[in-house]
């Protein structure tokens, strides 16, 4: 029998448009048999000729600079948003609203409002069969989900604490062009929505519990950048004229969790030779996880069931096909995944569940999930202004 198509269409053609990309080309022949097989209809960016020059290398049928035409076309049936932040809301309602299934890149929204109106339309779609899924695709770590499953196993006890930090240093020169990332009525915030997004939504994923009460700080170190020569500003290339950074370039949070936990999160820009380092730890009465991005196949765990001359961190490879998720599709153990692969599986979860009719939770992040980190990210924005802990609304 041969396996049904669902067609794609995608908004944006840069870094995740790529990786996104990349991911649906790989599904029909890694994920064999395939619960379908993508279709690469549209793509749609600001730049007419970028765009064109996207269609023709990733395999398009066409471009377009008009994203309402990808929402208009009967052959797409999924929609991917990879834009900007401040085109996440309107493009992803119109296109759960016209019946397709929906990706969109973190964080969710722009700010509370616009993230409970796109929870209220995808709860509303979900009734007729619509999936959609933000696009928090490191839950799908086989790394990461090892570590949730020896948390949900009890394996490491109650939890204590929750630890994050996300640091890059790409921004360390004064004179990088001041990308969209860098402006806020774009990206919504800096490191906070950008990198700290990724850590709170790891928190709520790894150990089941609620963020209740945040106090947090941010910093901008660079005022001013020099205004880029094409859009994304990515490239490196600026003119001379400059313009006002309004976002922040570095974000520490403390949390307090539901069952009394304390965690702490961290994020920055400039952290001087860090590419981008994404460790995570979590301790618990019995024992602790760790986790860092650039060694992903790689899962720290420690116990204290294990006899007193045994104990210390374990570093567990996780790459054996027979008991770790994903790792089957890919290669013989020992011969490692990359960040690529955390998209393919991500992409595969949301293609299964649209083809079989299955849930998105609680591996995929719904977009109540979204709403739920954009309520800690609002928090912790509070806080900065008011200079103290604030509550989580719920």
């Amino acid at each position: 029998m041969q396996p049904k198509t669902i067609g794609v269409g995608m908004l944006g053609y840069a870094f995740m448009g790529k990786a996104h990309t990349n991911a649906y080309k790989k599904l029909p022949y890694i994920y064999y048999p395939p619960p379908a097989i993508p279709v690469l209809q549209g793509i749609c960016g600001r730049n007419p000729k970028a765009v064109r020059e996207a269609a023709e290398r990733f395999g398009y049928r066409y471009g377009t600079t008009d994203w309402k035409r990808l929402i208009d076309d009967p052959q797409i049936e999924l929609f991917d948003n990879n834009g900007p932040n401040n085109v996440h809301q309107d493009p992803c309602i119109a296109a759960l609203e016209a019946g397709k299934h929906t990706l969109v890149e973190k964080p969710l929204a722009m700010d509370v409002s616009q993230a409970r109106k796109m929870a209220a339309v995808a709860k509303e779609a979900a009734k007729q069969g619509i999936q959609s899924m933000v696009a928090f695709s490191n839950r799908f770590c086989p790394a990461v989900l090892l570590a949730r499953r020896l948390i949900q196993e009890g394996k490491i006890g109650p939890i204590y604490h929750f630890r994050a930090a996300f640091l890059q240093d790409w921004l360390v020169d004064p004179n990088f062009p001041r990308a969209w990332r860098l402006q806020k009525e774009i990206a919504g915030s800096g490191v906070l929505g950008d990198l700290n997004a990724h850590s709170i939504d790891m928190a709520r994923f790894l150990t089941g519990l609620e963020i209740t009460e945040v106090c947090g700080v941010t910093q901008t170190f660079v005022a001013e950048r020099p205004l880029p020569l094409e859009a994304s500003g990515l490239s490196g290339k600026a003119g001379e004229k400059k313009g006002a950074v309004s976002v922040d370039d570095a974000s520490l949070g403390m949390l307090r969790f539901n069952n009394g936990a304390l965690g702490s999160i961290e994020a920055s820009r400039f952290a001087t030779g860090r590419k981008s380092l994404w460790q995570i730890e979590v301790y618990g009465r019995r024992g602790a996880v760790q986790f860092e991005l650039t060694q992903n196949n790689l899962l720290q765990y420690f116990s204290l069931d294990d006899p007193l001359e045994l104990q210390g961190f374990r570093t567990i490879p996780v790459t054996e096909a027979d008991v770790h998720d994903f790792i089957k599709h890919w290669w013989p153990p020992g011969h490692m995944l990359g960040w690529e692969h955390h998209h393919c599986h991500a992409i595969f979860h949301l293609v299964n569940c649209i083809a079989n009719k299955l849930t998105i939770a609680p591996w995929g992040a719904t977009f109540e999930d979204g709403l739920k980190v954009q309520l800690v990210l609002d928090a912790l924005q509070r806080s900065e202004k008011e200079r103290g802990w604030v509550k989580v609304e719920q």
